[in-house]
């Protein structure tokens, strides 16, 4: 199977990939969360990235309240510890990158975020003043 048609049966919101961000300072690979709505229906992907930093995460953000959210492995099996998701922080990825990654064996799938997690998530990104309005509408459905 190739990578697209890969992508065509495992992308939706809050699907998880596990993989390495080149522009990261840390060479380990990070959860990324797809958010939004309709992932497949354009070339570009809306990710969020998954932090196990949660202190140092709440004290860059302390002045932007509403835009982290906390999970730990409670709400998410695939976490070991206590982390964070800084809403304030989305990529925009072309599908063809996530494909080309899938292509070469550098993603790893993980188990879908649940969806009251990625709401919360959304939201949060929607209450971000540092998210670019044309990317909170690709969170909404059309």
């Amino acid at each position: 199977m190739d990578a697209r048609s890969l992508l065509r049966l495992t992308l939706r919101p809050g699907s998880v990939y596990y993989f390495q961000e080149r522009s990261f300072t840390s060479p380990e690979p990070h959860y990324f969360i797809v958010v939004n709505r309709q992932p497949l229906a354009g070339e570009i992907l809306v990710l969020t990235v998954i932090s196990s930093k949660v202190e140092r995460v709440k004290r860059l953000r302390k002045e932007l309240p509403g835009t982290i959210v906390e999970i730990g492995p409670s709400d998410y099996g695939e976490l070991k510890r206590p982390s964070i998701v800084d809403c304030n922080v989305v990529f925009r990825k072309a599908l063809s990158e996530l494909a080309e990654k899938i292509q070469c064996k550098e993603v790893g799938y993980k188990e879908d975020l649940p969806p009251e997690v990625l709401n919360r998530i959304c939201q949060a990104i929607k209450a971000s003043p540092l998210v670019e309005e044309e990317t909170k509408q690709l969170l909404d459905k059309p």
